[in-house]
């Protein structure tokens, strides 16, 4: 199974077990990823269409298989008891939704403690078919000034593709449109 290189200002973790676990679940599971990674120790990773519960066992397969260290948001409720430690360890952030008009600070300051992340957001913010893309991911990326990977989960061939960079400008509303319509074509696979 080919690969695309990892550049080394991407945050990584893993070993060989790790690597093999992971490219054992691309094989079983059928996946594979077209494209190449910006070298960026820093960035939001805009992943869609985010639509079935299969994402989670397919982004961790290749993941691992890269050794790569992805982050992810999630809930704080999540991170109770013994789920905690798992949850760190697979990648998550915890954030306080209860505060929610907060979130894109919480994160932001996250981000701004750490030397390299790459943080996987699902514009959509859920699984179900929606109308248009939230703006979280762009807030989060202009207020912590890095920059968005565009990454299309394309089911039908069941390809990981890897897209361009996006800079987000000041104006929010602008780039979603236009990060929408990157997307467009994708969607209809979902």
């Amino acid at each position: 199974m080919q690969l695309p290189a990892v550049p080394p200002l991407a945050p990584r973790r893993g070993g060989r077990l790790t690597r093999w676990i992971g490219k054992l679940g691309m094989a079983l599971l059928g996946w594979r990823v077209e494209g190449e990674f910006p070298n960026h120790p820093k960035m939001v990773v805009a992943g869609a269409p985010h639509s079935t519960n299969w994402d989670f066992p397919v982004a961790m397969s290749t993941v691992f298989a890269l050794n790569l260290r992805i982050r992810f948001m999630a809930k704080a409720s999540l991170f109770q008891g013994l789920a905690g430690p798992i949850m760190l360890w697979f990648g998550g952030l915890r954030v306080d939704r209860s505060q929610a008009a907060d979130v894109v600070d919480q994160v932001v300051a996250q981000i701004a403690q750490t030397e390299a992340i790459w943080l996987c957001i699902a514009p959509e913010g859920t699984r179900k078919k929606v109308e248009r893309f939230r703006s979280g991911f762009l807030r989060i990326a202009r207020a912590a000034q890095i920059p968005i990977m565009l990454l299309v989960i394309d089911r039908r061939e069941q390809v990981i593709r890897l897209g361009p960079l996006w800079y987000p400008t000041e104006d929010i509303e602008a780039d979603r449109l236009a990060i929408e319509k990157w997307f467009e074509p994708y969607q209809a696979g979902r």
